[in-house]
């Protein structure tokens, strides 16, 4: 995802009444791209490498918003969670790898500013992550190539305008972003 384009949003949860209501919170604001999937096992189903942010219930039957969240980073989705649920958080969340967590009842600014929140922070770790493949890759150059090749060298310039032009993407995000925001993506990297 990048910043600008739509945001796939997978609202789970086993009552499709809520996770329809969420979903339409979400159609409503513009630039996020709800799916709903009523229950675990149709989350898992769901999920693939284009879902940007996931809104999981926690208590679910058959597979539980926590079995899903494990399954989605075991088999290496890196969109930003948020749970949404009813159970109040104990010690129990400590392993668990969500970025929000938010408890029922969720009226509309609640869940809406979350989720844009969640997809601020999954852009920021998308740039932070090309920033520093960039970054390393001049470096990399920089070491092991003379001066004056790098200094005629096309190919450095353009890798150096898009680390430039990816660093500033990232500053951007990072301006729109409340420290709270910072702090938590910080802490995932």
């Amino acid at each position: 995802m990048r910043t600008g384009d739509s945001v796939s949003v997978l609202v789970v949860d086993d009552e499709p009444d809520v996770a329809e209501m969420y979903a339409d919170y979400l159609a409503t604001d513009g630039g996020f791209e709800p799916v709903v999937a009523a229950g675990g096992e149709a989350a898992i189903e769901r999920l693939d490498e284009t879902v940007d942010v996931v809104l999981l219930d926690r208590r679910m039957p058959g597979l539980s918003g926590d079995e899903v969240l494990r399954h989605l980073r075991n088999v290496g989705y890196d969109c930003a969670v948020g749970m949404v649920t009813a159970v109040a958080p104990d010690a129990d969340v400590v392993d668990l790898p969500f970025d929000l967590y938010l408890v029922k009842p969720v009226d509309y600014e609640e869940l809406v500013a979350a989720t844009r929140t969640l997809a601020r922070v999954r852009s920021y770790e998308d740039a932070v992550r090309e920033e520093f493949t960039l970054a390393r890759k001049c470096a990399l150059l920089r070491d092991h190539l003379p001066e004056s090749e790098l200094a005629d060298s096309p190919a450095y310039d353009r890798l150096r305008e898009r680390y430039e032009s990816v660093a500033a993407e990232t500053d951007a995000v990072v301006d729109e972003m409340d420290v709270v925001d910072v702090r938590r993506t910080l802490a995932r990297i």
